[in-house]
């Protein structure tokens, strides 16, 4: 599994002497957003599940989310907050822009042009109004027509992510099948979704689901994070034998990995699901 967070960090699982008001209030929630307080900062608190341990993450659409075990009862969170303040504080500045992206306008969002790196092709994009009270997008010749309500940029906006969908979809898949062939490995099943915390993931059952943001990447990016997911299909875990295997498949994964971690700035804010 491949995470699409710009950044992370594990925190120890330590109650506080007393859990805030608030956050008693949230326990029968699986979300919910705690305002600034003092010297700690807005941060959504997130009960998970599957979490086993407190994580502090950070992402230019979710900003700071502390991630807490559903089992965990009684967790302060604010000594962690504190404890990490120069990192939380680092790391919003460094997505500050990137937000702002993030919550421009459909019409400011909406791009000139699109470029698959994966694959090295680039449309330009047009609106064309028509009569038409719905939005496609209709793909010829480096161009990408937009058609329809073009007035409602929302609907425009829309319409290009579902052909973004398709198109990466179709792109993906094939690049997992290629390489799955050149390893002689298989897989039972494989998707392309819009995935917003990771890069690809793969089960117990040998399901693959690669994020369609990949095509985005540069084509070794891509085909690294194909290359991780196959290697889970042996090792479903990040251990040792984990790594000897991706390295066996992909002799630059650890490099590919850092760079793959740093990778989210190169998605357009439009695409981001």
């Amino acid at each position: 599994m491949l995470h699409g967070r710009r950044e992370q960090t594990d925190c120890a699982t330590r109650p506080g002497a007393l859990a805030f008001a608030r956050v008693r209030a949230a326990a029968g929630a699986l979300e919910v957003p705690v305002p600034a307080s003092g010297d700690v900062p807005a941060y959504t608190l997130r009960r998970s599940r599957r979490a086993k341990h407190v994580r502090l993450t950070i992402t230019p659409r979710s900003g700071l989310v502390v991630v807490v075990p559903a089992a965990l009862r009684g967790f302060d969170p604010e000594p962690v907050l504190r404890d990490r303040a120069e990192w939380i504080a680092d790391a919003t500045a460094h997505f500050a822009a990137r937000r702002s992206a993030l919550t421009a306008s459909p019409d400011e969002l909406l791009p000139a042009e699109v470029t698959f790196a994966a694959t090295g092709e680039r449309w330009r994009v047009e609106r064309r109004a028509t009569g038409s009270a719905t939005v496609r997008v209709l793909e010829a010749d480096g161009m990408l027509t937009i058609s329809g309500a073009t007035r409602e940029a929302s609907m425009c906006l829309a319409a290009l992510r579902r052909w973004l969908q398709t198109a990466a979809r179709d792109r993906l898949l094939a690049l997992l099948e290629e390489q799955a062939a050149v390893h002689g490995l298989h897989y039972a099943k494989a998707t392309v979704r819009g995935q917003r915390a990771r890069w690809g993931s793969c089960s117990a059952r040998g399901a693959i689901t690669l994020n369609r943001c990949l095509v985005f990447l540069e084509p070794e990016l891509a085909r690294s994070v194909a290359l991780h997911e196959l290697a889970h299909l042996a090792q479903p875990n990040h251990s040792k034998a984990f790594w000897s295997e991706a390295e066996r498949l992909d002799p630059q994964a650890q490099r590919h990995r850092h760079a793959i971690a740093r990778a989210w700035d190169t998605v357009p804010p439009w695409a981001e699901p």
